[in-house]
């Protein structure tokens, strides 16, 4: 049985304190989106900019993404 969007675990082998996350961010065709954030403080470190139709393809989005640690942060707006 396969791991539901809404829940989050770690990738990295070992502890790791950055988590997915799968939220309903617009309304329409693709309304779900993923966000990376610091599970010790809260903060979100990286956004989709792409949207997703259902929580399952934002949830493998956001996990491959987070596998990809080279790649810089994208800039979270305040608010959003």
């Amino acid at each position: 049985m396969s791991q539901p969007a809404s829940q989050v675990r770690p990738v990295a082998r070992g502890p790791s304190r950055f988590r997915v996350r799968v939220q309903l961010v617009v309304t329409g065709l693709r309304p779900y989106g993923w966000e990376i954030y610091d599970e010790e403080d809260g903060r979100t470190v990286r956004r989709s900019a792409g949207r997703f139709r259902t929580p399952a393809e934002a949830w493998h989005a956001g996990m491959a993404a987070l596998e990809q640690p080279d790649e810089g942060p994208v800039p979270v707006q305040p608010g959003k």
